[in-house]
């Protein structure tokens, strides 16, 4: 006999299995709501932590300012005296210049950038040596100033048509040879003329362009392609000097200027520095006046400094007055703030230096002011012309052009 169902029994499991449908679908949206929640929190975690770690993260360090320093020479004036003893030094066989400025040897290569001017043309090449008054030196004199670390060469001077116009090209002709080295104030075309040199160091651009007063009534040929910078060419200089200036963070002048054998200024000198610094210029060597001229600093209407020191002296020379004698390094120091971009002057000091021969310019040679003594002075060959020539006499030279907190003493 067949077995029927219990009415209550199905009840039951209806009712069993509605509880379990709904113990499941609460789970699961249970675990659908916690894996969401756990899901936020996890990115708030994240987003806290990237926070976090940008907040500790450290910023790229700034650039620290960086300083260089500029040194300037005077007049390196090659009477045929001084390339006769080179010669004889070296047996006859070309030239050797090192025991000449072996004490100063050291200051030069110091500087971060070194700037001289280069009085006489090294054109033995295409005419004969020679001294005053139409100069022409000896390449090996070029060689020299390579080997001392210069890196700028001026030859913007009254000297550097003493050869005319070959003598110029053969000079270029040399330095060409000489890669290290920029060469301004003698141009071979337009376009060279207009090719600014620029000289890096510490990452510091400076621009350097060579002017001249002055070519002892010389001049190139009217059809001549080469080109000097006359300072009477104010609108030249001036469109120079700020094609320089958007160049590089320091423009550096090497200008010939002036009257020889005088501490005083001409009203020329004046004007011209002051609107060059007004149109950039941010150092200025002035030469050729043989004896040392006023150091100071002029100031542009922004309130930027340039230090101008009129005239340096004659680096070295074999000339007959004790001024002559009397000649200095001056070391400019340029700062650059890389955050502003600005390059500014930050300090000077001007080494003293003396030229030493013997009677008759015997062995002529380069002492600094700190290794001089009375001794020397009273041996030395100019005191024939300059009877006064002493220690004393030549503090009194430097006491009448040089600030004393720009004096260096070591």
């Amino acid at each position: 006999m067949e077995k029927k169902n219990n009415p209550s029994h199905q009840l039951i499991k209806v009712t069993i299995g509605v509880f379990v449908v709904a113990v499941c679908m609460t789970g699961f949206l249970f675990f659908l709501e916690t894996t969401r929640q756990n899901n936020a929190k996890a990115v708030s975690l994240s987003s806290s932590a990237l926070s976090s770690v940008s907040s500790v993260a450290p910023s790229l360090p700034e650039k620290k300012p960086v300083s260089i320093t500029i040194l300037g020479a005077g007049d390196n004036l090659i009477h045929d005296v001084i390339y006769k003893q080179a010669n004889a030094r070296a047996g006859g066989k070309g030239y050797n210049f090192q025991p000449v400025y072996a004490r100063i040897a050291g200051d030069i290569k110091k500087a971060d950038i070194a700037v001289i001017n280069q009085e006489t043309p090294l054109a033995g090449k295409i005419a004969p040596l020679s001294g005053y008054p139409l100069f022409n030196s000896p390449a090996q004199m070029g060689d020299e100033l390579v080997s001392l670390g210069f890196d700028v060469i001026n030859h913007a001077n009254n000297h550097v048509l003493d050869k005319g116009e070959k003598g110029v090209a053969a000079t270029l002709d040399y330095w060409a040879t000489q890669p290290s080295v920029k060469v301004v104030g003698a141009y071979r075309s337009d376009e060279d003329l207009e090719n600014i040199r620029i000289v890096e160091a510490k990452g510091i651009k400076t621009a350097h362009i060579g002017i001249t007063e002055m070519t002892n009534g010389l001049y190139l040929p009217k059809n001549s392609k080469y080109r000097l910078i006359y300072a009477n060419n104010t609108a030249l200089i001036e469109r120079l000097i700020k094609k320089a200036k958007s160049m590089a963070d320091v423009v550096v002048i090497s200008v010939h200027w002036g009257t020889e054998n005088t501490y005083t200024l001409t009203d020329k000198q004046k004007t011209l520095a002051q609107n060059m610094v007004d149109w950039g210029a941010d150092i200025i060597f002035g030469n050729h006046p043989h004896v040392i001229q006023k150091l100071t600093v002029l100031t542009r209407k922004d309130g930027t400094k340039c230090p101008v020191v009129f005239a340096l002296g004659n680096l070295v020379s074999a000339q007959q007055k004790g001024d002559n004698m009397i000649s200095g390094l001056l070391t400019v120091t340029m700062t650059k703030d890389f955050t502003t971009n600005k390059t500014t002057f930050t300090g000077m000091k001007f080494k003293p230096i003396v030229t030493q021969y013997g009677k008759r310019c015997a062995n002529i040679t380069i002492y600094p002011l700190n290794q001089y003594t009375d001794a020397l002075a009273s041996a030395h060959g100019v005191r024939k012309y300059t009877p006064a020539f002493s220690l004393r006499y030549i503090q009194s030279v430097l006491d009448r052009n040089i600030p004393k907190e720009y004096l260096q003493k070591d």
